[in-house]
């Protein structure tokens, strides 16, 4: 079976994006089966919006770039708060070295 021509744009746009991260492979997946359905059966407006949402997750929208480009790459998380009750054991075994 040929590919459609929204099918022929998603993996096109898919290959120049260079989404080598196998993380992304599921939403590449889907946004392929969703242009295949509008190709298919012709219902952009049941499969548009889904096919929408995927590309910008996938940052391969215009919008999506601009959105990121404008806030810039993805922080990294950031560490966990101290725990209380290991700072108590720190300090206690602190006092404990100094007074014995």
């Amino acid at each position: 079976m040929d590919a459609g021509r929204v099918e022929r744009a998603v993996v096109a746009a898919v290959e120049a994006a260079d989404l080598d991260d196998d993380r992304d492979q599921a939403a590449v997946e889907l946004a392929v089966s969703y242009a295949r359905a509008i190709d298919g059966e012709g219902d952009l407006p049941k499969n548009g919006g889904a096919l929408l949402r995927v590309l910008d997750a996938l940052l391969l929208t215009p919008k999506a770039r601009l959105a990121r480009k404008s806030t810039g790459p993805v922080p990294a998380p950031a560490e966990a708060p101290p725990n209380p009750l290991d700072e108590l054991r720190e300090r206690r075994a602190a006092r404990s070295t100094t007074t014995g």
